[in-house]
């Protein structure tokens, strides 16, 4: 048997293995409604359908409640096609960036910035799921680019990845342009080729 919320469309099994992804999923949901701060247990349980009992028993508070959300939420990796340059390669990054800037995800991420700041468990999920385990796909856009002589044998994976997120998140952050392919290509051409070649 299941509950549906109209509000944010969320299923929520009431029994069985998917109970703890759902309601992770009801988490992230409002994380990019109203953020962390504002989001309390009581309201994750509502938008659940659950009790605070049930979910006090699988997570003791909401730090640790929405450390597990964001895994699920960014635990896996895109696929990303070998383009055969490195430009393509950094534009299919880009593209797939900005389109999560711009999804329900940029949203999430958004919502959990400022209180990461406050909160080393949040802080630490943050870089675990956010830039950790983003690292093979990084590392291997470079080995590829390095092997094709475009770039120093020696070029740090980590730069790619400080410079998007820094580039991205500061657009989003002073709402200064639409995060669209026009900017992916600004920060493709004028930024990420200059810098890494």
């Amino acid at each position: 048997m299941v509950e549906r919320d109209g509000a944010l469309n969320v299923t929520v099994p009431r029994r069985g293995p998917g109970r703890r992804t759902a309601i992770c999923q009801a988490a992230c949901e409002l994380l990019a409604k109203v953020g962390y701060d504002r989001m309390t247990m009581d309201a994750i349980a509502n938008q659940a359908k659950a009790s605070k009992a049930t979910i006090y028993r699988m997570w003791p508070d909401k730090p640790q409640l929405v450390a597990e959300a964001l895994k699920c939420q960014f635990g896996a990796n895109p696929e990303l096609a070998d383009t055969g340059s490195l430009r393509g390669d950094l534009m299919a990054l880009m593209t797939v960036a900005c389109e999560a800037a711009n999804s329900e995800a940029g949203e999430v991420i958004a919502g959990v910035l400022t209180a990461a700041a406050h909160d080393r468990r949040l802080a630490e999920t943050l870089n675990e799921t956010v830039f950790a385990d983003k690292a093979k796909l990084h590392s291997d856009l470079i080995r590829r680019a390095a092997e094709r002589g475009e770039i120093a044998p020696d070029t740090d994976p980590a730069l790619l990845h400080e410079l998007m997120h820094s580039m991205i998140s500061g657009r989003r952050m002073w709402n200064i342009g639409p995060i669209d392919e026009e900017y992916a290509r600004h920060v493709v051409d004028d930024i990420l080729i200059p810098v890494m070649t």
